[in-house]
């Protein structure tokens, strides 16, 4: 009964996992695995980061993104509790 709904709830998050994942591996993300793993350990302080007029339009969108995602969360749970 709820059935479909929730399908189509965990394909669309495991798609979305695949193509970051992907993505990741595309851009090389997990190629300098042996300085990774001593990040944590270092002394030295980060450098003050500035951020651009281009950064800033992206976090509004990822974060515009996560609102939509948890929108579309409740309104599938609303619709599973109250129109089936």
């Amino acid at each position: 009964m709820y059935y479909p709904f929730f399908l189509t709830y965990i394909l669309t998050g495991l798609f979305i996992g695949a193509a970051v994942f992907i993505w990741a591996l595309k851009t090389g993300q997990f190629t300098d695995q042996q300085r990774a793993r001593f990040l944590a350990l270092e002394d030295v302080p980060p450098q003050a980061v500035t951020t651009c007029r281009k950064a800033k339009f992206e976090i509004y969108f990822v974060f515009s993104l996560a609102l939509a995602a948890i929108a579309a969360s409740f309104a599938l749970v609303f619709y599973a509790l109250f129109f089936t």
